[in-house]
């Protein structure tokens, strides 16, 4: 069975969170009513609470079954394991598959998402449109089952799709149209699972495609200066450059059981932090300078002209990634070029034997059918003719 979890129940975790007192009251009213609980019943409920009263109407049990089970651990006087919390707890008691999460968060909002709700390992279908959202986090390579990812209509740069977004082998169809991207991020070409992408609408897509197709190539490696957002200069532990080393490899480090718990939730915190290379294992730190390059894939699942945006450590990395893909490139467009070329000669031998059949016949019409000089009145009054003798010379020329 289907279980969907939905934006009205993220929201009211997303409350509970930021105010516990909410959560205490509901608690202690449904446990006071027993398990027989009406909660159609619960009192007035403020319409700034509206996804609350959503909620007890469309999952009470959902909610009365997590009451009783907080009731009970409080009872046993038992604690939270570390990085448990209420969401966690509602989301592992339901085998959820879907997240419909549209429009959930206004301009404006806090619209960060919580990292519980990418730790459910059956999640096929994730989607976010009409969030505003202008990052996404790392924690998304933890779906594993993945399959289907909306990010239609938010606020996502190319820099902003972790790079972790690999580990996601299962991904099929990805939707990433109305966005502010200006190409798509040069890691998707390493997922061949992916059949379907989505990107139209973004800004300044189409003005970016022609400017980089149509340019000599050197300007596809663009030198991106460090800015100094790391901010400070005191020594790193070792465990920083122990996850650095880890983000570099670009490492699984999700499903790897050598790297520790501990460290997957650090280095999901701080992933953020580094830019991958895609060509070598190095992370950069925003403060070192880098290369973005623009490559075209051509076809790329059934379009042409396809720009992706890579991002690379030093300029030889940057070589390593344009070079072998221009190549490429100019071997695709020579492939349709002829392709182009026998298409036309197809075009011109078919138009050629068609005119060429009709040509014949018109000769041939024209030399087995009688000159007929128009009457005039005169001419018709003196010519003897019956009602089959324009017929019969009228089926001679068209069995001719």
């Amino acid at each position: 069975m289907t279980h969907v979890f939905c934006g009205f129940e993220l929201l009211m975790f997303k409350r509970f969170h930021t105010c516990p007192e909410q959560w205490i009251e509901l608690k202690r009213t449904l446990f006071q009513k027993g398990d027989g609980a009406d909660t159609e019943h619960l009192g007035k409920i403020p319409q700034s609470l509206w996804f609350l009263s959503v909620a007890l109407h469309k999952r009470p049990d959902f909610l009365l079954q997590l009451i009783r089970e907080e009731t009970e651990r409080e009872m046993k006087k038992k604690l939270r394991k570390p990085g448990v919390t209420l969401l966690w707890t509602y989301l592992n008691n339901h085998n959820f598959t879907e997240f419909h999460l549209d429009s959930i968060f206004k301009y404006g909002d806090d619209n960060k998402l919580p990292k519980e709700i990418f730790r459910c390992p059956n999640v096929k279908f994730l989607s976010l449109k009409y969030n505003c959202l202008e990052n996404l986090p790392s924690d998304v390579g933890r779906m594993q089952q993945l399959e289907y990812l909306a990010l239609t209509n938010n606020k996502l740069q190319v820099q902003s799709i972790p790079y972790t977004l690999v580990f996601c082998r299962k991904l099929k169809t990805i939707l990433l149209d109305n966005n502010i991207l200006d190409a798509l991020p040069g890691f998707l070409l390493k997922m061949p699972s992916i059949k379907t992408v989505h990107r139209h609408g973004n800004h300044n897509y189409f003005k970016s495609t022609f400017m980089w197709y149509h340019t000599d190539v050197e300007f596809r490696i663009i030198p991106v200066s460090g800015t100094n957002t790391f901010g400070t200069s005191e020594p790193q532990s070792l465990q920083f450059w122990a996850a650095k080393a880890v983000i570099g490899s670009k490492l699984d480090f999700y499903k790897d059981p050598s790297v520790a718990l501990v460290l997957k939730d650090y280095i999901s915190d701080i992933y953020h932090m580094f830019r991958v290379c895609h060509f070598c294992t190095t992370a950069c730190l925003p403060d070192q300078i880098g290369y973005k390059v623009i490559t075209f894939k051509n076809p790329y699942l059934g379009n042409t002209c396809v720009p992706f945006q890579h991002w690379a450590c030093s300029i030889d990395c940057a070589k390593a990634l344009e070079v072998p893909a221009r190549m490429e490139q100019i071997q695709a467009a020579l492939r349709l070029d002829s392709l182009y070329e026998e298409y036309v000669e197809e075009c011109t031998q078919m138009f050629y034997h068609t005119r060429h059949s009709k040509a014949v016949c018109s000769c041939f019409t024209s030399r087995t059918t009688e000159y007929v000089p128009p009457l005039n009145k005169e001419t018709w009054l003196a010519t003897p003719h019956s009602p089959g003798a324009s017929s019969s010379r009228n089926n001679q020329c068209a069995i001719s």
